[in-house]
């Protein structure tokens, strides 16, 4: 979008030089140079003001992505009704003596703030309109990645493009698990819900859908029907999807596929944290959450160890790392 509206401002500003020293040409007869002259100086203000208009407009656009989808229908519906009143009355008074057309237009005014403020303060009746009509494509956000948390991260770096949408079944799922007596429920919800407020900054806003009932259902009905992605971290919601026909995005998948790849043979250094189910053995992290079995390391606890790689494993939670002590 910036480069488009960078285009256009050099276009628009180079169009108004040009025209200006055509018109100076004819009126004053001055040198026809002034038209080339006026044409660079149209083009190079253009390259001063296009950016600073074109993050303006990108502001404006980010801030219209904002506005609940409901209310600009509101304010819309409110104002029809409102003209269309505005034109039966105008018939009316336009019979009385002393009746301009600045009070017609005054009267329009006043019936369009009326009708639009009436419409916005019941604008509850739209969201079902909205849900049926809402946007189509982009990215479904479910419970599992905002208690996750990544996904925050992963869009800071523009790795999930596209409008990203967090329906409104599963803000109130995760509002349910915020109120919850169980204290690691409790936590949870919090955590999604501060997950979301992140997000929220970066442009992901909240879906009224006026869907109900069981949470994974919706969204794969919702995703289905408005050819969306759903990205999750449930492994059986994403099977399902593949049943429906719906893509899924895995950030489990996305953290696997970006972790460095380790060899037999490979030298790696280690802070030994724990003790291994076998005797001898040392457990520790890498930097990437990679898990690490070392062996005869179960005395450095607390301690940094050199150690060699003998084999990898691939579990269902990641790569589990062995290792020699050296």
């Amino acid at each position: 979008m910036r480069t488009a509206v960078q285009a256009a401002t050099l276009a628009g500003f180079g169009y108004l030089g040009y025209r200006l020293g055509l018109w100076l040409a004819a009126e004053y007869q001055v040198s026809p140079l002034n038209v080339l002259y006026l044409t660079l100086v149209g083009l190079l203000t253009a390259i001063l003001v296009g950016p600073r208009l074109a993050y303006l407009v990108e502001r404006t656009v980010h801030a219209w992505r904002q506005i609940p989808p409901e209310l600009p229908l509101a304010v819309a519906t409110g104002s029809l009704i409102a003209l269309i009143a505005a034109v039966l009355l105008t018939t009316l008074l336009a019979q009385v003596p002393g009746f301009r057309w600045y009070h017609s237009l005054l009267l329009a005014l006043v019936l369009i703030a009326l009708f639009s403020a009436v419409a916005v303060a019941n604008r509850h009746l739209f969201r079902r309109a909205v849900a049926e009509t809402g946007p189509q494509g982009g990215k479904l956000l479910d419970t599992s990645v905002l208690i996750d948390g990544r996904v925050a991260e992963v869009m800071e770096l523009g790795f999930l493009e596209g409008p990203v949408f967090v329906p409104d079944f599963v803000l109130k799922e995760l509002q349910g698990l915020a109120d919850s007596n169980d204290p690691l429920s409790r936590a949870k919800g919090r955590r999604g819900l501060e997950t979301l407020a992140r997000l929220g900054e970066l442009g992901v806003r909240v879906l009224d859908t006026g869907l109900s009932g069981e949470v994974d259902d919706a969204l794969l009905k919702l995703a289905r029907a408005r050819g969306m992605a759903i990205v999750s971290n449930d492994s059986a919601l994403l099977a399902l999807a593949k049943v429906y026909g719906v893509r899924g995005l895995s950030i489990h998948a996305l953290a696997h596929a970006l972790k460095a790849p380790y060899q037999p043979g490979q030298a790696i250094r280690v802070k030994i944290q724990k003790l291994g189910k076998e005797p001898g053995q040392g457990v520790g992290y890498l930097e990437d959450g990679t898990m690490v079995v070392v062996e005869r390391a179960a005395d450095d606890r607390g301690e940094w160890v050199e150690a060699v790689v003998t084999q990898v494993i691939q579990t269902q939670l990641g790569k589990m790392v062995f290792a020699r002590k050296r």
